[in-house]
């Protein structure tokens, strides 16, 4: 009789594996090394692919996306925010073909971010950082130049979406936007066209930017940007799986200044883009902007914003904002009071100890300690397994069960 039962539990109940499905850990894992160098189309090199911090995430990604989702196929890369999208546009909420978004959570993705809903606000967020510019010892036109005029402008606080090879050059100014108050959220590693990327290669871009802000600052944020606004029902699955909000910008009437996209970086043009933005600064529903870090031209313009909201003194009609406050929206999963997906739990922050942070060198960019082994603490906390057959699992547990009695 014990041996019969014995063969009934292996026949009716899954394996071990099977009642322990891929999870995900809330606190990002170290990685082995960080990419300093891209591979074809500015992606990612292949050989990071193999890092348990893509595995980890990619068999999590496997177990809970939806098939349908991930047979999405990927767009045909270009150039930088330049691909050619061979899937059904409509079907599949492609934004760059008709500013495509999905507005209600899903049990396969979250709606994406595309205004702040109370009026008279602004949702101010800067792309492509950080950057340093330094001219005879003195930063000019870089993001340390725009936060200290944004403490100027009284003390306004935005959102930044890191790049995160930027980020991995320059892990200081990450700590120096946390410390000021303003939110880090993340605008892939590579910030290559997210839908030409292969779902591998779309997980890597999004855990290797999470580890380094992590790292940086003890933040796992819950923001993201795709890259020029690429981004599609395959895209949003995968992410949102892992903990991702994905965060747009205002379309409708235009809230992008187009800094990064002018062929010319002349005075004129940046003349020309503050007189547009200055045509906002009118009481209106609220908005997300899309302005640009990347460079001296992008950060300059966005300097010369902000001193022409401060030349309107207290009569500035529009309450300015990061984006986590201007939506009600986490920022980020380990930060106290926030929710993270809803696959996922919150930890303690205090459990949310990051590891040495790679120093920079500001005035020349270069990069010391890059190469950080993992970090056993950082893979501690469970932040969400995938479902469980729950008949199965009860067939297991009392044929077991009652096998045991024998």
């Amino acid at each position: 009789m014990y041996i019969k039962l014995l063969t009934l539990a292996a026949l009716c109940s899954p394996t071990l594996a099977q009642l322990a499905p891929p999870s995900l850990p809330l606190i990002p894992p170290m990685p082995a090394a960080w990419p300093t160098t891209k591979g074809p189309n500015g992606v990612i090199p292949d050989a990071f692919l193999a890092d348990p911090i893509v595995q980890t995430a990619l068999a999590y990604v496997n177990a809970v996306v939806p098939a349908e989702y991930l047979a999405i196929p990927p767009s045909t890369y270009v150039a930088p925010c330049t691909v050619t999208y061979t899937a059904d546009p409509v079907a599949n909420c492609y934004w760059p073909a008709a500013l495509c978004t999905r507005n209600v959570d899903t049990v396969a993705m979250k709606a994406d971010v595309v205004t702040c809903p109370q009026p008279d606000t602004w949702g101010l967020t800067y792309d492509d950082g950080p950057s340093v510019n330094v001219v005879d010892g003195v930063n000019v036109n870089d993001t340390l130049a725009l936060r200290r005029r944004l403490v100027a402008a009284n003390n306004m606080k935005a959102t930044f979406f890191v790049v995160g090879s930027n980020a991995l050059r320059h892990p200081d100014e990450l700590v120096a936007q946390k410390n000021e108050g303003h939110e880090i959220a993340m605008h892939t590693f590579t910030h290559s066209p997210a839908t030409s990327l292969t779902t591998p290669q779309l997980v890597a871009e999004l855990k290797y930017t999470e580890a380094i802000v992590y790292n940086a600052t003890g933040l796992i944020p819950a923001m993201w940007r795709p890259p020029c606004g690429d981004i599609d029902d395959r895209v949003r699955a995968v992410a949102s799986a892992l903990g991702f909000t994905a965060v747009m910008w205002t379309t409708t009437p235009p809230r992008a200044t187009r800094d990064a996209s002018v062929r010319e970086k002349s005075p004129a043009e940046a003349a020309t883009i503050l007189e547009n933005v200055k045509t906002w600064f009118t009481t209106q529903p609220g908005f997300i902007s899309l302005q640009h870090d990347i460079d001296a031209f992008t950060t300059g313009i966005a300097i010369n914003i902000l001193d022409a909201i401060t030349a309107v003194g207290p009569a500035f009609p529009l309450k300015i904002q990061p984006i986590g406050t201007c939506s009600g929206k986490p920022v980020y999963k380990n930060a106290a009071g926030s929710t993270s997906a809803a696959t996922s739990t919150t930890t303690d922050p205090a459990s949310a100890t990051p590891s040495a942070t790679p120093t920079s060198d500001a005035s020349t960019g270069s990069t010391n300690g890059v190469d950080a082994a993992p970090d056993s603490q950082k893979q501690s906390n469970t932040a969400a397994t995938a479902p469980v057959s729950t008949s199965m699992a009860a067939i297991a547990v009392a044929a077991i069960a009652f096998a045991a009695l024998w």
